[in-house]
């Protein structure tokens, strides 16, 4: 196992000079092993299992260009039958028809029908390389980006560089060209791919969301107000100059010629949220139920078992609805904070058709609260200043109604999980008041009753 550097050419990548159907299957493992590791270990344990993950990719992609020919089986080519005679009908001699007459009246078989060509099925999806680097890299940043010191001699300290390279290798395998010209072979869509491609943009929002407010408190409000600047800092624009043997140079030679990336300082936290639901649409369409799953060990099954051996399809939607959540708070337009808020709700409510809700309830409550303390939140400032002007009628109108109304879900559903916690000395639970609190202050400021205004700062 090679968990030196990424940023340079591994010590045992030449240790092979090939790389077979067996290597695959050890990659697999590997990653599952690594999987594994970054869920229940210390970043530190799990980084070099991730390390090795890369490697061993590399090596993939130093011998081939598309490395889905390891594991894809052979495309059959339809083969024409031999013609019954050679000799045109307009040369043949009457002889050859006499012959042809006297076999009419013989007991002879039919011919039989032509065999028909069937496509072979794929066990695992061509991008089943790809998914693996691509989710490798977006790991490797995700631990990155809790301690960057676990950064080895070469590799960046922060977590863009990876992410950037998940998203190149995820476009790469987007468009491999047993994808785009599959001819003789049935595709299947990897929707793990798209749904780890999804949070990838979603972790390079957050990250830039979260430099921007860190930047913004540290300047003074007279020079944040006349600043501008583009949504990416540069440092995330530039590539590292990596070295020309390493993976990260592999990765850029097989991208494609135009790529997403090369836009990203032009777009929006919106812009890049928007293509994250387009991957997360496509990977929750195709992410296998439980219940329609095919027995262990079918054969004939063309969707590849998930990369760990743990899947749960409710732990994967609620994983992509709180990172959703949690770019939705530190949003500044108050719209798009309130439509993706509302986006994480939906995903949240789905919920309750695949999950077993005794053990996921107190989760999605907590979080569905929060969503709607977003949505009912999102346009109170605006509110508010119309209240310091003196136009008190704001708060008959539409927005102020939508506020009242998605204030008093969030407060229902802060109390149903407050209600339903173990502990009050729990964390959880104790995050709850403050949210509530929040929730509670905030209606009352909307509230035209008085005595209903005083109940709700009573309990507050």
């Amino acid at each position: 196992m090679d968990t030196t550097s990424t940023a340079r050419r591994g010590a045992q990548t030449d240790v092979n000079k090939s790389c077979t159907y067996e290597d695959w299957v050890d990659l697999k493992d590997l990653f599952a092993k690594a999987a594994e590791q970054y869920e229940n270990a210390e970043p530190a344990e799990a980084i070099p299992l991730l390390r090795a993950v890369v490697h061993d990719c590399h090596r993939f992609l130093i011998y081939y260009q598309d490395p889905s020919v390891v594991y894809s089986p052979p495309v059959r080519s339809s083969t024409d039958s031999a013609p019954s005679s050679l000799t045109p009908t307009d040369d043949r001699f009457p002889g050859d028809w006499a012959s042809d007459r006297s076999s009419r009246g013989r007991n002879t078989a039919p011919p039989p029908p032509p065999v028909e060509t069937r496509k072979p099925k794929p066990q695992e999806p061509a991008t089943a390389f790809h998914a693996i680097l691509g989710t490798a890299l977006f790991l490797f940043g995700n631990l990155i980006a809790q301690e960057p010191n676990l950064a080895l001699t070469g590799e960046p300290n922060t977590p863009c560089p990876y992410w950037l390279a998940a998203l190149d290798v995820f476009e790469t395998g987007d468009n491999l060209p047993s994808r785009v010209n599959a001819r003789g072979l049935e595709t299947t869509e990897d929707w793990r791919m798209a749904i780890v491609w999804g949070r990838t943009y979603v972790c390079i929002v957050d990250d830039a969301l979260t430099r921007n407010l860190d930047k913004k408190q540290s300047t003074p409000p007279s020079a944040s107000s006349s600043s501008t600047g583009s949504f990416f800092p540069p440092v995330d624009q530039t590539e590292p100059d990596w070295p020309p043997d390493s993976p990260f140079s592999a990765i850029a030679a097989r991208r494609p010629p135009v790529t997403r990336r090369m836009s990203l300082s032009l777009n929006s936290p919106n812009d890049l949220m928007v293509l994250a639901m387009d991957q997360f649409s496509r990977g929750i369409f195709h992410m296998p139920h439980p219940q329609h799953a095919p027995p262990t060990g079918n054969a004939q099954s063309t969707s590849m078992p998930p990369l760990t051996d743990t899947f749960s399809r409710p732990k994967e939607l609620y994983t992509i609805a709180s990172e959703v959540l949690n770019v939705a708070e530190k949003i500044e337009i108050p719209s798009e904070r309130q439509y993706w808020a509302s986006w994480a709700d939906s995903v949240f409510n789905q919920m309750k058709m695949e999950a077993d809700m005794d053990a996921w309830r107190g989760s999605i409550t907590r979080a569905r609260g929060r969503c709607w303390l977003i949505v009912g939140s999102a346009k109170v400032e605006e509110i508010e200043e119309a209240l310091e002007r003196g136009d008190s009628g704001v708060l008959d109108s539409e927005d102020a109604q939508e506020a009242r109304e998605g204030l008093t879900n969030a407060i229902s559903f802060f109390e149903r999980a407050k209600g339903s916690a173990t502990s009050s000395s729990d964390p959880e639970s104790q995050e709850l008041q403050p949210l509530l609190a929040e929730a509670l202050l905030t209606l009352a400021n909307l509230t035209q009753d008085e005595q209903r205004q005083e109940e709700l700062y009573t309990r507050a």
